[in-house]
C-alpha cells in the first residue's frame, strides 16, 4: 500500500510527539515501545543503546527531577515516504526552576522510522546537542 508524503509526515510528527510528551511527563517506561524490537537510541555524551532493553535502562535514568519539555518543530522528511523513512528533527529542551522556565540544551534529533502497521516506531534515534 501506498502511503502519501502527508500521511507518513503527519505519522512521523505522532511518533516524535508521542516520545516528547512521554519523557517530559516521566513516562520513561514507554519509550522502549515507541522502538522496534532492535531500535537503537544514541545520545551524544550519554551513549549508544540496542534494543528495547537497553533503552528501557538507559531511559529509566532520565526521569525528570524537575518539570521538563521538549519543543520539538522544523521535521522535515529526509527520504522519499515508503515504509522506511527517515527525518530530521530540531530540538530545544527547557527545564522549570525557580526563576521559571529556561533553556537547558538545543539539538538535532536524526531519525529513521519504521512503518509498523498503522504506526510509525523508531528503529534509530540519534540525538545530538549543539
Amino acid at each position: 500500500m501506498t502511503i502519501s508524503a502527508e500521511a507518513t509526515l503527519a505519522g512521523v510528527q505522532t511518533a516524535i510527539a508521542t516520545y516528547a510528551h512521554a519523557i517530559d511527563a516521566g513516562r520513561t517506561e514507554a519509550i522502549p515501545d515507541l522502538f522496534t524490537e532492535d531500535g537503537v537510541a544514541e545520545i551524544t555524551g550519554q551513549g549508544t543503546f540496542e534494543g528495547r532493553e537497553a533503552i528501557g535502562k538507559a531511559y529509566a535514568a532520565f526521569t525528570p527531577q524537575a518539570p521538563q519539555l521538549h519543543l520539538v518543530g522544523n521535521t522535515l522528511l529526509t527520504s522519499p515516504p515508503g515504509d522506511v523513512v527517515t527525518a530530521s528533527s530540531n530540538l530545544v529542551f527547557f527545564v522549570r526552576g525557580e526563576e521559571g522556565w529556561a533553556v537547558q540544551l538545543v539539538g538535532t534529533y536524526e531519525d529513521t522510522l519504521v512503518r509498523v502497521g498503522d504506526v510509525w516506531k523508531f528503529r534509530r534515534r540519534v540525538t545530538t546537542f549543539n
